[in-house]
């Protein structure tokens, strides 16, 4: 019987945000040092490590907002000559 994982590392959460391992570290540090300046899914440290719950961290994903890549100009210009 093999057991469920209950945490990603912080590799496994770059890969699955598609960031560097080191862009990861660099905005918990930021944050940890400045407050929630970017966001991040929630984590803890455990033995010098940094660990995702896996079930907070598909909770948080879930509950990013989508940024559109149409600026409002391009909707304005878009209009106008459509």
């Amino acid at each position: 019987m093999r057991v469920q994982p209950l945490f990603y590392t912080m590799q496994e959460v770059a890969d699955l945000l598609c960031m560097a391992k080191q862009t990861l570290y660099n905005k918990t540090c930021e944050n940890k040092k400045f407050g929630s300046i970017h966001s991040v899914p929630p984590y803890l440290k455990q033995g010098g490590k940094t660990l995702f719950p896996i079930k907070d961290f598909h909770t948080w994903y879930q509950n990013q907002p989508l940024i559109s890549s149409e600026t409002e100009y391009e909707r304005v210009t878009n209009d106008e000559y459509s």
